[in-house]
C-alpha cells in the first residue's frame, strides 16, 4: 500500500511528465478503437448485404447438397426441426428454398434460366429481395403462378412486366413439364450472374411444377446476431444428423465472400501491427523519458538504502497507473467517436456510391461498439505498453548509486 501511495505522489509531481505518458497510451488506445471500430463496422455491413441478398446465414440442407446441388436432393422439412427453429430467440425467422434450372420463352427469345422458389409470404425475414425489386411487385402469394425475374433476364428475352413467358424444367420425377407464368416483376440483385439468369417463384406453385410433394432444397434462416451462427449450427446439427440433414453457415455457403472478408481482415491487422509499431515508440520514447529524467532522484533513493527491487516496483506500480488512467480516457474517447459514427455513418457519394448501390451495397462506412474491438483494442495497447516498460524498468533495476547522481 505504501508503495501504491508513494508511486501516486511521484507521478503528479511532475505532472506534465505524467500526462504526455497518459495522452501517448490514450492516444493509443482510442486509435484502435476507432480503427478497428470501422473494421468491424465494414465486415458487419458487407456480410449482412451479402447473405440478405442472397443465403441467409445458415441453411439446412440435405447432406452434399451444397457440394453437388440437383432437384433430388431435397427434403420434408421434420416437424420437430421446425418448432424448434420457431422456439429459438436467436433465430429471426425461416423461409424454404427450391433452386431448379430451366428455360424461359417469350416469342422468339429462349433464355437458360435458375429458378428460385421462396416463400413470399417468409422470404422477408431472411432476405432484402423483396427491396431489389427493379420495375413491378415481388411475389405475393403462393398460389398464383407468377415469376420475378432479373432486370437484365426481362430485356434479354425482350419482354416487360405484365407479359407471360414458358417456364420448361425437368421435374423431381424426371418429367419435362411447361407452364405459363406471368411476370410481375424484375428485381436488381447486384449480382450480374442473377441478374442474367435468375427468376424467382413461390415454393408451393414450384412444389406443384416440379412434383416435388412437400419437399424442398432448403431451409434458410435468418438470425438476430450474425456472431450466434456457429451457436445454432452446433445446436441444430445432432438432430439433423439423424435425418440425413446439416446445418450449412454462411461460411460454406458463400466460399468467396468468406476467403474476401478473410484476406481483408489480414490485410488489417498487418497495418494495425505497422501503425501500433510506431505509436509503440512514442510510448517508449515517454516512459524512458520519464525514467532517465529521474536518475539523479533514483541514486539519492538507492544511496540511503533503498534497493533497486522496491525502487523498479515503484516505478512499474508508476506505469501501471498511468496506463489505467490512459486507457479509461482512451476507451471513452474511442467510444463516444464510434458512438457518433453508428449514429452518423461515412456516406459516400460521387461514382463509388452509385458504383455500390448498383451492386447492392449501402454506399456508407458505420462504425461499431461491439464487445470484440474493445477487447482487441485493450490487447494491443497493453501489449505494447507492457512491451515499452521492459527496457526503462531494466535500467532502473541495474542502476548503481553513484551513476544516478551523477547522471545528467
Amino acid at each position: 500500500m505504501m508503495l501504491i501511495r508513494i508511486a501516486w505522489r511521484n507521478i503528479w509531481r511532475s505532472r506534465r511528465r505524467s500526462i504526455l505518458v497518459i495522452f501517448a497510451i490514450a492516444f493509443a488506445v482510442m486509435l484502435a478503437l476507432v480503427r478497428l471500430g470501422f473494421d468491424d463496422g465494414a465486415f458487419a455491413l458487407s456480410l449482412q448485404t451479402a447473405v440478405r441478398s442472397s443465403t441467409g446465414y445458415i441453411q439446412i440442407q440435405e447432406q452434399g447438397y451444397n457440394d453437388n446441388p440437383t432437384l433430388q436432393k431435397s427434403f420434408v422439412i421434420p416437424p420437430e426441426t421446425a418448432d424448434e427453429i420457431k422456439s429459438d430467440p436467436l433465430i429471426a425467422g425461416s423461409s424454404p428454398r427450391i433452386q431448379a434450372g430451366g428455360l424461359l420463352s417469350f416469342h422468339n427469345h429462349s433464355l437458360g434460366a435458375m429458378i428460385t422458389g421462396v416463400g413470399p409470404k417468409t422470404e422477408h425475414l431472411v432476405t432484402d429481395f423483396s427491396q431489389r425489386v427493379d420495375h413491378g411487385t415481388f411475389l405475393k402469394n403462393d398460389t398464383t403462378p407468377d415469376i420475378v425475374v432479373g432486370y437484365r433476364l426481362l430485356k434479354n428475352l425482350g419482354a416487360r412486366v405484365g407479359d407471360s413467358v414458358v417456364v420448361l424444367a425437368q421435374g423431381y420425377d424426371g418429367v419435362l413439364g411447361n407452364m405459363f407464368a406471368r411476370i410481375v416483376g424484375s428485381v436488381r440483385t447486384g449480382s450480374d450472374a442473377f441478374d442474367r439468369a435468375g427468376a424467382f417463384m413461390s415454393v408451393p406453385v414450384l412444389q406443384n411444377f416440379l412434383a416435388m410433394g412437400d419437399r424442398v432444397n432448403a431451409l434458410a434462416l435468418s438470425l438476430n446476431n450474425p456472431n450466434d451462427v456457429t451457436r445454432i449450427v452446433r445446436t441444430l446439427d445432432p438432430q439433423l444428423k439423424r435425418q440425413g440433414l446439416v446445418a450449412v453457415p454462411w461460411q460454406e455457403l458463400l466460399p468467396q465472400l468468406n476467403e474476401t472478408m478473410a484476406w481483408s481482415h489480414a490485410a488489417h491487422v498487418l497495418f494495425l501491427c505497422i501503425l501500433f509499431a510506431v505509436v509503440g515508440f512514442g510510448i517508449l520514447n515517454s516512459l524512458l523519458m520519464s525514467v532517465t529524467e529521474r536518475f539523479r532522484e533514483f541514486g539519492a533513493l538507492l544511496s540511503i538504502g533503498m534497493s533497486n527491487a522496491m525502487l523498479a516496483a515503484t516505478t512499474a506500480i508508476e506505469m501501471i497507473i498511468m496506463v489505467v488512467i490512459g486507457f479509461a480516457l482512451g476507451n471513452a474517447a474511442g467510444a463516444l467517436i464510434n458512438l457518433h459514427f453508428i449514429e452518423h455513418p461515412i456516406v459516400i457519394g460521387g461514382d463509388m456510391g452509385r458504383f455500390l448501390h448498383e451492386w447492392g451495397f449501402q454506399p456508407i462506412v458505420p462504425s461499431s461498439l461491439s464487445p470484440g474491438i474493445f477487447i482487441t483494442a485493450g490487447a494491443i495497447v497493453l501489449t505494447m505498453s507492457v512491451v515499452a516498460a521492459v527496457y526503462p524498468l531494466w535500467r532502473v533495476a541495474r542502476l548503481e548509486p553513484l551513476k544516478g547522481i551523477r547522471h545528467t
